[in-house]
């Protein structure tokens, strides 16, 4: 048996090359089908592994939906931990103000009731003490008693009032936000009008007959992607280009794809497929916003490098200053302006061997 996994299929320059792998560490009898000439077999055996294969990307793909609910219900758990625990905390936070409130009203009842005795006893006094000297006296010393009385609870006023506040900090967070531009700066409705864009251009509308056969794979965009990169990177462009189109099918609304398919043809000198691509690319990058910025860059450089290879040098460099205002820092957009320029007025550039880069 062979090991899907391990085993690695190679096209370059025309040459198919196979790596298998063992499931089993075991010698082979042989590599070859003893009944090999019988189309019917090989052509149950093509149908087998077509089967086989459609099997296992199901299952991958329900493994990974699996995992990712497993991680949402973690999440989710994890969050009405947190809520529980901010709950608990403002209950105990208001109990320990209750109980507060409710010691302070309790000792201004008992105060409250001291004073109202004192009171009580005044007339009783009175009566008791016909003599007007006496009842002179006794007010005199009344009045004594509640001045000395009132300093006191001046006093005590005085030395209840709660001392100077404690300085500190408070921490305020705030939301992050999509871009980072600054608010005051920011361009809302056009930020609002990219993401839409982009949402938009990663769904798939309705599949061309011919391709309603395949599997969640190849219609995943950022597989696709990833598939034609390490073909580019392999410096196998052709198959590169073969990938990306069958991904512009899928989403025919998603710029990366244009952009990156135009550097696979300057690599090959397909420069009109390359300022084509780019062009397209450019029309879908809109509205220019601060998310978009690097990608618009790459491809006004691809394009201006394109035109100055095709010796349109006034094309390319409107490509490259559009590209400088995007990045006004960047000395090699500078540099190669500045070497476009003395073409066009007929001098001889600084380093005539010089290449303009591309990303």
């Amino acid at each position: 048996m062979i090991d899907d996994d391990s085993s690695v299929i190679v096209v370059k320059n025309g040459i198919i090359s196979l790596q298998f792998s063992k499931a089993e560490d075991s010698v082979w009898p042989s590599l070859f089908h003893k009944d090999f000439e019988n189309k019917e077999l090989l052509k149950l055996v093509r149908e087998e592994a077509i089967k086989y294969a459609g099997q296992k990307a199901e299952r991958l793909t329900k493994e990974k939906n699996d995992l990712k609910e497993a991680n949402k219900k973690l999440a989710l758990k994890e969050q009405m931990k947190l809520e529980e625990s901010e709950r608990n905390r403002i209950e105990s936070l208001k109990e320990n103000e209750r109980k507060k409130a409710t010691q302070e009203i309790e000792s201004f009842k008992k105060s409250h009731k001291t004073v109202q005795v004192e009171k009580e006893q005044v007339p009783y006094l009175e009566k008791v003490k016909n003599d007007s000297t006496a009842v002179k006296t006794m007010e005199e010393n009344r009045k004594e008693i509640f001045e000395e009385s009132n300093l006191k609870s001046d006093e005590k006023n005085i030395s209840d009032l709660p001392g100077p506040r404690s300085s500190g900090s408070i921490q305020i967070r705030f939301t992050p936000r999509v871009f980072p531009t600054p608010s005051r700066e920011s361009q809302d409705q056009l930020e609002r009008e990219w993401l839409e864009k982009q949402t938009e251009a990663r769904k798939i509308s309705e599949l061309p007959d011919d391709l309603n056969d395949l599997s969640p794979n190849e219609l995943n965009l950022d597989l696709l992607k990833e598939k034609a990169s390490n073909y580019f990177k392999q410096e196998n462009y052709q198959v590169a280009i073969g990938v990306y189109n069958h991904a512009i099918r899928l989403f025919p609304k998603e710029p990366s794809l244009y952009s990156n398919r135009a550097a696979c043809h300057f690599k090959v000198r397909n420069l009109i497929k390359c300022v084509e691509d780019c062009t397209r690319a450019l029309d879908l990058l809109t509205p220019p916003v601060a998310d978009n910025a690097s990608s618009r860059l790459k491809a006004h450089v691809r394009r201006g490098t394109s035109f100055c290879e095709l010796e349109l040098y006034a094309e390319g460099l409107l490509d490259f200053e559009a590209a400088l205002k995007i990045d006004p820092d960047n000395s090699d957009l500078k540099e190669d302006i500045e070497n476009i320029r003395k073409t066009i007025l007929g001098q001889q550039p600084e380093d005539q061997n010089e290449n303009i880069y591309i990303n």
